[in-house]
């Protein structure tokens, strides 16, 4: 009996829609259709004004920006029998796009994708993964379809997706097939700079989960509670306020400053000890970031000032970050205050945006109070988060509006104390 005559398979086949859901049913559609558009156009047009014929879009958070397409498995550094197998390929002219992807990620795919246009690769199923030389050929097998001429075709070299290996191979394929190859990251990620309405109102969303999880554990962590056991504590609540888990961990950790970029552990929360809440929330992959300092106990009054010092950058960000200032004359208003404080610190930014785990929510455009030589002006639409330390750290969303810069996170600019047993 072959497995396609076989009862359960029959069963299968007569009710799996209707006991695992058609795809349809299901779709996540996170923005309108033209929305999704308006972004197809736009990139259309930056790599037709690069005289790029067509896109191999790997990078998993562009995808999810121009199509809507989310994972949790991109292959990023998986076993060399399972290569990064997936991209979305732009045909510049013709302002159409399809992805291909293993045959069974298929359903995936219409589950939070757009795209109509989806290419299994070839002989890939269930039970069968394509390797490296299936992909490239299916690759440049398709890529034929838009053009049996030479090609200029970009790439994103600044993606971690495809690795090294994977890249490579498809390079030689395409490059033997008569194209040439554009490095095209820089432009790609220049035009998601700028953020519609739309998305920031996910990054308000986000931002108010964030919020939520920075109060619970203000209010609920207690001295003892492990690091992991507050962490969980703040995305519990993150995720009751609608809020879902960032691309990067979100930690709670104790000890000086630069404690914010290791991994929540099991160590306790001690009394008269400092830890930080360095997290974000995300909503459908827009970040909302914040960053907090806790005091177990009663706090030394030289933490709350040193706390204030900190905070006192906010004001200096919303007089000089009007949209059409130089990013250069507002980093030297912040570098100008934490001068004339006296206390060594700084203030710094990074572009937050569309992020998909397992990866980072930093993005293209930073800023700092120490750059020198900034070119551009702060343009309206443009998000990042914004940092201001000096023993401490506070972390904040700042959005550059046409009526000015605004925070988002609502939660008081303070040292938190904790309660002891």
């Amino acid at each position: 009996m072959t497995s396609s005559s076989h009862p359960l398979e029959q069963f299968i086949a007569e009710h799996g829609d209707d006991i695992f859901g058609a795809p349809d049913e299901f779709r996540e559609r996170v923005f309108p259709v033209d929305e999704y558009d308006r972004r197809r156009d736009l990139l259309t047009s930056e790599l037709d004004r690069r005289g790029v014929d067509l896109m191999i879009v790997t990078a998993p958070d562009t995808m999810a920006w121009l199509h809507g397409f989310r994972s949790r498995w991109y292959r990023h550094h998986t076993s060399t029998d399972f290569p990064p197998a997936q991209c979305t390929v732009l045909d510049t002219a013709g302002r159409s796009m399809f992805m291909i992807e293993s045959g069974y990620h298929v359903d995936l795919v219409r589950e939070s994708s757009i795209i109509e246009d989806i290419r299994p690769i070839s002989g890939s199923d269930l039970t069968h993964e394509p390797d490296l030389d299936a992909y490239v050929r299916f690759l440049v097998d398709q890529v034929r379809t838009v053009s049996t001429s030479p090609m200029a075709i970009g790439v994103e070299l600044w993606s971690c997706v495809p690795s090294p290996a994977v890249h490579a191979a498809v390079e030689a394929g395409l490059r033997a097939a008569g194209h040439h190859l554009v490095d095209v990251t820089v432009e790609v990620r220049g035009v998601r700079r700028i953020k519609s309405a739309a998305e920031i109102r996910m990054f308000e969303q986000a931002q108010a989960a964030c919020d939520a999880g920075l109060l619970a554990v203000r209010d609920l962590v207690r001295e003892g509670d492990s690091e992991l056991s507050a962490w969980a504590t703040f995305q519990r609540a993150v995720v009751d306020a609608g809020g879902e888990p960032a691309a990067l961990h979100e930690t709670i950790a104790a000890g000086r400053m630069m404690s914010v970029h290791r991994i929540s552990s099991r160590q306790p929360l001690r009394k008269g000890r400092v830890f930080y809440a360095d997290v974000a929330s995300s909503r459908f992959g827009y970040h909302g970031r914040a960053t907090r300092p806790y005091f177990v106990g009663p706090a030394p009054a030289e933490l709350h000032e040193l706390t204030a010092v900190a905070a006192g950058a906010y004001e200096v960000a919303e007089r000089h970050g009007a949209v059409g200032t130089p990013w250069q004359e507002f980093v030297e208003a912040l570098g100008d205050y934490y001068r004339s404080t006296g206390i060594a610190g700084g203030a710094a930014g990074y572009e937050l945006g569309l992020s998909v785990p397992p990866a980072d929510w930093v993005n293209e455009l930073s800023w700092g109070s120490d750059y020198e030589g900034m070119t551009g002006v702060i343009e309206a639409g443009t998000v990042t988060n914004f940092e201001t330390f000096n023993h401490l750290i506070l972390v904040d969303t700042i959005v550059f509006e046409e009526t000015g810069p605004r925070f988002l996170s609502a939660v008081p600019r303070e040292l938190f104390e904790i309660q002891t047993a």
